[in-house]
């Protein structure tokens, strides 16, 4: 093989890496909010649903998920499997979850919630934002946002 042949093949392969920038224009066209919108709705199905399918198919492989405070499910669950297993956690809780709202932003979605459960004689009253970072099509990172930390933790002692 030439060595012009060898480098170019070399430098694509850099570049599909990440490893050279690309320039401003070559970026993907930005996703419109209905796309946005359907992205999170389809996760959050998913979520309400404790459908492990539907999250896996919704989520990139590395996605985070925060939750803040000191409870059972505070922290930062990593990769989707860890997501499963904290939605799993919410199912046993009987943690309801109910939307209210979208609010977009360039590659985010900030979802207004409403959270209400009865588990163990504790019950869950409140308002909640999520906000979601989509990449490629799917969810690649989530950050809670409560009402009321002390409550939701309480919740789920």
């Amino acid at each position: 093989m030439k060595i012009t042949s060898r480098l170019a093949l070399i430098g694509a392969a850099v570049l599909a890496a990440g490893l050279i920038p690309v320039a401003a224009d070559a970026h993907p066209p930005q996703l419109t909010d209905q796309q946005r919108q359907q992205i999170v709705s389809r996760f959050a199905t998913a979520v309400i649903h404790d459908d492990h399918q539907g999250i896996i198919a919704n989520t990139t492989p590395g996605i985070t998920w925060t939750v803040p405070g000191h409870s059972a499910v505070s922290g930062t669950a990593v990769g989707q499997r860890a997501v499963v297993k904290l939605v799993d956690t919410f199912a046993r809780y009987n943690l309801n979850i109910s939307l209210r709202a979208y609010t977009y932003g360039a590659d985010t979605v900030a979802v207004e919630l409403h959270d209400t459960g009865n588990h163990n004689g504790r019950t869950l009253d409140q308002d909640i934002v999520n906000v979601l970072t989509i990449r490629d099509g799917r969810i690649s990172a989530l950050s809670g946002n409560f009402a009321d930390t002390a409550s939701f933790d309480a919740y789920f002692s």
